[in-house]
């Protein structure tokens, strides 16, 4: 009995596929080197008490991938001394093919979790960490990176690096109504010389559970590679309750080629803990210092 023959059609749409196929992969590891070789390296300053102090880990990452990244507590286990938190996080270029990963290194030590992708383009999983309590007096800190994967090409973003896992359990998140910073190239001589400046019309409230809430001692603080350079008080707006904005003063930071500069919010919650909010990063080139939304899980000592 003779074989039969597929029809020419059918093998030229499984050709098309083919190809296809090898072009998707192709364009998913020319994006992710496109990201390594071009995206601007980022520091994460932790918590600072002191105005011209270091803050710890302050480290370089590889590019810009998340678009949002957050925390939902599940719940605490007293027994076993540790608390879990859902994590959903987005891409700025999703890449449904891509292995997305969460590496958490606590106290010297690192694992991974992978990181699975919803339909919806939200990657999610369950982190489940020892209470800071349970470390005794050893290494309490924790960062959190995440890495893309695909053809071959590997990139990461350090998403934040925290002075203990009080992170965990947080359910304060802060709402950024109007943009916090604005940069300002000066036209001097020396090229990427410019002025980051707070914007007077920035606002935003604390949030629990969706509703704002009222906190104590709030203020902003502009962190230059690492390091807090400026604290600027915080004040409650007469249009609404809850809703703070910087008090005016000149607040403008010299900021220079090169330099990374990142925005919080800190203040004091109910609870009596002091909480520090991300809300924007810029990184600094020789033509124009972006600025870019980084709302993160707040530091909570």
């Amino acid at each position: 009995m003779k074989a039969k023959k597929l029809p020419l059609w059918v093998l030229a749409i499984v050709l098309t596929l083919c190809v296809a196929l090898v072009g998707v992969v192709i364009w998913q590891g020319s994006r992710l080197r496109t990201l390594q070789q071009s995206a601007p390296d980022q520091t994460v300053p932790a918590s600072s008490a002191q105005q011209g102090t270091s803050a710890p880990s302050a480290v370089e990452s590889s590019a810009r991938l998340t678009k949002s990244f957050d925390l939902t507590p599940t719940g605490v286990d007293k027994a076993g001394g540790t608390a879990s938190a859902d994590v959903s996080l987005e891409l700025w270029d999703d890449l449904p093919g891509a292995a997305v990963t969460l590496l958490v290194t606590q106290g010297g030590a690192s694992s991974s979790l992978p990181l699975t992708r919803s339909d919806s383009g939200v990657y999610t999983t369950l982190l489940t960490l020892p209470l800071s309590a349970q470390q005794g007096a050893g290494d309490q800190s924790v960062s959190l990176t995440v890495t893309v994967e695909a053809d071959g090409a590997f990139v990461k973003e350090r998403l934040g690096d925290y002075p203990n896992t009080r992170f965990m359990t947080a359910s304060l998140r802060a709402d950024l109504k109007e943009g916090g910073m604005t940069y300002v190239r000066k036209s001097l001589p020396a090229p990427g010389v410019g002025l980051m400046r707070m914007n007077a019309d920035c606002r935003l409230s604390v949030v629990e559970g969706g509703k704002p809430v009222a906190v104590g001692s709030p203020s902003f603080r502009l962190y230059r590679n690492g390091k807090l350079m400026k604290q600027l008080s915080a004040v409650e707006d007469e249009a609404g309750r809850y809703l703070y904005g910087p008090q005016e003063w000149d607040n403008a930071l010299v900021c220079r080629n090169g330099d990374e500069v990142t925005l919080t919010f800190v203040c004091i919650g109910n609870d009596g803990w002091s909480y520090e909010f991300q809300l924007e990063s810029a990184s600094i080139t020789k033509y124009s210092g972006d600025v870019m939304l980084k709302l993160m899980p707040p530091a909570v000592a």
